[in-house]
């Protein structure tokens, strides 16, 4: 079986270390833990084809994140857009009554689009009337 030239466990690795840490002697995860001894040993031994996939990766979770977002935004923008019209203290009790149709549509769709990528956060139903 031949070698793999970029080893996966390393590329998360390297994804998770914090490097605005700037302690030389310890490296630390984003959340603050820091790694054990095996692990510095290979994030020691990485290549540059693994740092390079490292980088590819946050790059694309950092795209996928900005992406979401810029949904939840336009899904909060959208509904505002029917909300804050009303006189204060009052809230409807179905927004999507209030939409256009074409509003409902986008709703509906970034709605769905979230609860994708976010299954356990966006749990509520979005249900047609």
């Amino acid at each position: 079986m031949p070698l793999l030239s970029i080893r996966p466990d390393v590329v998360v690795l390297l994804t998770e270390w914090d490097t605005s840490s700037r302690d030389p002697d310890h490296l630390y995860r984003h959340d603050g833990n820091p790694f054990t001894a095996a692990e510095r040993h290979l994030i020691h031994t990485c290549t540059q084809e693994e740092i390079d996939a490292a980088i590819a990766q946050k790059r694309l979770a950092n795209d996928l994140e900005h992406e979401h977002q810029a949904m939840q935004a336009a899904l909060v923008g959208l509904c505002l857009k029917y909300v804050d019209p009303l006189p204060d203290g009052t809230m409807p009790s179905n927004v999507y009554a209030l939409m256009t149709d074409e509003d409902y549509a986008e709703c509906g769709r970034l709605v769905e689009a979230l609860r994708a990528r976010d299954p356990f956060r966006y749990r509520y139903r979005y249900e047609e009337n």
